[in-house]
C-alpha cells in the first residue's frame, strides 16, 4: 500500500484564516473514497509559533497521480495565506517495501 502524509505548517496568528479557509475548501473537496482511505485527519499540535497540522491516509491502488492533482488543486485554495507550507511525503508499507530486499512482514 502507498501512504501519502501531508503536512501543513502555518503562523499561530493565520490559525482563525485557516480554520475557516480549511471549513470551506472541505465542502469543495470532501474525502474521496474512491481516491483514498483516510487513516488520520487533522492531527494537530503547537511547535513555538507555529501550528502543525497532519493527515495520513492510504491510496487506492493506481489512484496516486490522480489524488497527487487533487491535493495540489486544494492547496492552491489555501496560496494567498502568507506563511503556510505543505509539505506531503510518500511512503511504502512494510507489505510493499520488504519484498523488496526478500522479505515479508511477519503475520
Amino acid at each position: 500500500m502507498v501512504l501519502v502524509l501531508s503536512t501543513t505548517r502555518f503562523p499561530i496568528s493565520k490559525v482563525k484564516e485557516v480554520g475557516k479557509r480549511y471549513l470551506e475548501v472541505a465542502k469543495e473537496f470532501p474525502p474521496d473514497k474512491s481516491l483514498e482511505k483516510v487513516i488520520l485527519q487533522l492531527g494537530t499540535r503547537t511547535i513555538g509559533n507555529e501550528i502543525e497540522v497532519i493527515s495520513l491516509v492510504e491510496v487506492k491502488e493506481g489512484k496516486y497521480e490522480e489524488l497527487l492533482e487533487r491535493n495540489t488543486k486544494v492547496r492552491l485554495r489555501y496560496a494567498d495565506i502568507e506563511g503556510i507550507n505543505f509539505i506531503d511525503g510518500t511512503f511504502l508499507s512494510g507489505v510493499k517495501s520488504l519484498p523488496m530486499i526478500g522479505l515479508k512482514m511477519p503475520e
